[in-house]
């Protein structure tokens, strides 16, 4: 099976299984959804720095965070008052932002020192942001509306499931784009073979600030989306240290090779721990268990397991035609 049959093959059925899951699931379960959903952006942009451009960050929970506070205080009425898209807007820009500023230095520090850099990040924005009442509303709840496009309303579960649905399926197929792209080439040999790449006339550290730009991009749309999702500002406990290695284990588990196995991925670490909630699975616990699973399996992750299955079904079912 090629791999563009692969792909459409995963987009049919996991749209099957959305329109099924978006008529048939209360709305209890439709949230949770949704949460895996915007889950699943941020994590692909984190699986383009690591997957792609062979670096790692420790920092997406901290950027879709900043964002998310950002875009909640940029819509809120006892704030700046916008319509949703600007807010969105501004969102997206500062994590982006930040995302390449961390990246600038890649030209001279790889490898740990990046990671500890990223965690740095981390940290300081928790600090600078992540403390300040007026952004996360302090102990107040904070209303956040839901948005109206094109005058659709959101306010129910079912409706911005299929909302977030939309956008997660325009962020798969600008991802599938851009990789097939000669930039998105260009970025894979770069995470190949840095000297090969750039005797070729490939600059390493342009592609490594850009992919860090993707990352932060969609770390940025995740986070406008949180407060909409949730109706208020989450708790900052959602954005902390530990929730960078949480996010970290979606893209490490589902592999570098198939995008459809983040969204799968992302799905599980949302809607699992609520089914097992009875036996207190712990998120830490899915989270470290995924990560030495994903050591384990490679940087092909369960997406290749799948991917190697559907394949060796299909050499097999033409052997025996054949035969």
């Amino acid at each position: 099976m090629s791999p563009g049959h692969t792909r459409l093959l995963a987009g049919v059925v996991l749209a099957a299984l959305g329109l099924f899951f978006g008529f048939w699931l209360t709305d209890s379960f439709l949230i949770l959804f949704a949460s895996g959903a915007v889950l699943a952006m941020s994590a692909l942009g984190l699986g383009v720095v690591v997957g792609w451009a062979g670096e790692i960050s420790l920092a997406q929970a901290g950027l879709t965070g900043t964002a998310c506070y950002l875009t909640g205080y940029a819509v809120r009425a006892d704030g700046w008052g916008w319509s949703f898209l600007p807010g969105v807007v501004v969102g997206v820009v500062v994590a982006m932002a930040i995302s390449v500023i961390v990246a600038l230095p890649t030209s001279k520090v790889s490898g740990i020192y990046l990671m500890l850099l990223t965690l740095g990040l981390q940290i300081a924005l928790e600090r600078a942001v992540f403390s300040r009442p007026d952004l996360g509303g302090g102990e107040q709840f904070v209303r956040i509306s839901r948005p109206q496009p094109f005058g659709i309303s959101l306010e129910s579960e079912r409706a911005f499931f299929f909302f977030t649905l939309v956008i997660l399926a325009g962020v798969l197929l600008a991802l599938a784009l851009f990789r097939d792209s000669r930039h998105g080439r260009a970025l894979l040999a770069v995470r190949t073979n840095r000297k090969a790449a750039a005797s070729l006339g490939i600059s390493p550290w342009r592609y490594k600030v850009l992919a860090f730009a993707v990352a932060g991009a969609l770390a940025g749309l995740a986070g406008a989306l949180q407060g909409p999702m949730f109706r208020t500002v989450p708790n900052l406990a959602q954005f902390v240290e530990f929730q960078s290695l949480f996010y970290l284990a979606v893209p490490v588990l589902a592999g570098f090779e198939s995008l459809w196995a983040t969204v799968v991925v992302a799905m599980m670490f949302s809607v699992v721990p609520q089914i097992f909630e009875a036996v207190k699975l712990s998120p830490s616990l899915l989270a470290g268990g995924a990560l030495m699973a994903g050591l384990m399996l490679g940087r092909r992750g369960i997406g290749g397991v799948v991917i190697d299955a559907l394949n060796s079904r299909t050499i097999r079912a033409q052997l025996e035609h054949r035969g």
